[in-house]
């Protein structure tokens, strides 16, 4: 997830400093974001289940492709696939289980 959230840098319009200061703040602040996730945070296992659902709708775009072309085809395939594996794997009853027994092994550390 890490290296696919580098895609967002793939049209970016340096000339438009608005969108360039959100985007790279967005990049920015996904990172935190990753780790609390990496540490079996429930919440952000949701927050990484919408994303890839947005990842997934955003392949509405390959009708009409953006800047680079190519480029643009291959983030938004290789978000949407990532996304994909995602809304499966993070819905396995397995998986949720593994989220919910790290809220509690965390509750029971701050006793």
């Amino acid at each position: 997830m890490g290296l696919v959230n580098f895609t967002c840098f793939v049209n970016l319009n340096w000339s438009h400093r608005t969108t360039a200061v959100l985007v790279i703040l967005i990049f920015l602040v996904s990172y935190p974001f990753l780790w609390f996730y990496w540490k079996g945070r429930n919440w952000a296992r949701l927050l990484v289940l919408f994303v890839s659902a947005v990842a997934v709708l955003n392949l509405g775009f390959l009708i009409y492709p953006l800047g680079n072309g190519t480029l643009h085809v291959l983030s938004l395939i290789a978000n949407a696939s990532l996304g994909i594996f995602l809304l499966y794997w993070l819905n396995r009853k397995d998986v949720k289980e593994w989220f919910k027994s790290k809220k509690a092994t965390a509750g029971s550390a701050n006793n």
